[in-house]
């Protein structure tokens, strides 16, 4: 699913959108406000004073709605940001490692756990090779335990795992 698959999105960039339509209206009609003060001037009126007393209103609308616009496009970044996650790969963490080995800021960051594929991850990943016939139950299960062992993981998960696999690849 891409990032119009979440309702936050689609929502805030519906908001956004809805709210650069408004902002365009309003400047058409703040426009048409001022044409229409210099179409006919008034004569015990300074032109200046009509004109500001004409526009002003929609100015400040404008500056509201523009907010508004701001406001919603930063909140629309954000929750895209969040959306759309991290690649988490072997050999990604493998060059963050080798980034982390000649800066010290890479280091103190943890560049590398950012980048290193989880526990679940991993499991998640075998599953999919197994399922798709990549891998066969004997390899399945004993890179499975691997895994396990590796990570410092309960044998009831493993079991729980193993279930959950099975059941999934008998549908």
């Amino acid at each position: 699913m891409g990032l119009l698959g979440d309702g936050r999105v689609r929502a805030l960039l519906a908001g956004f959108v809805l709210s650069l339509f408004a902002l365009l209206g309003i400047a058409a009609v703040g426009l048409l406000a001022a044409v229409s003060v210099l179409a006919q001037p008034t004569p015990t009126t300074p032109f200046v004073v009509a004109l500001v007393e004409a526009v002003a209103p929609y100015v400040v609308a404008a500056v509201v709605v523009g907010g508004v616009s701001f406001l919603l496009l930063a909140w629309l970044s954000v929750a895209a940001v969040r959306r759309a996650s991290m690649p988490r790969d072997d050999r990604l963490a493998r060059l963050a490692r080798l980034v982390e080995r000649y800066s010290s800021e890479a280091r103190q960051v943890g560049l590398a756990d950012h980048f290193e594929p989880t526990t679940d991850d991993r499991i998640e990943e075998l599953k999919r090779r197994y399922v798709e016939g990549e891998l066969t139950e004997l390899e399945y299960e004993r890179r499975l335990q691997e895994l396990m062992d590796e990570e410092g993981v309960s044998d009831e998960r493993v079991r729980h795992e193993r279930s959950r696999t099975d059941f999934e690849f008998e549908r």
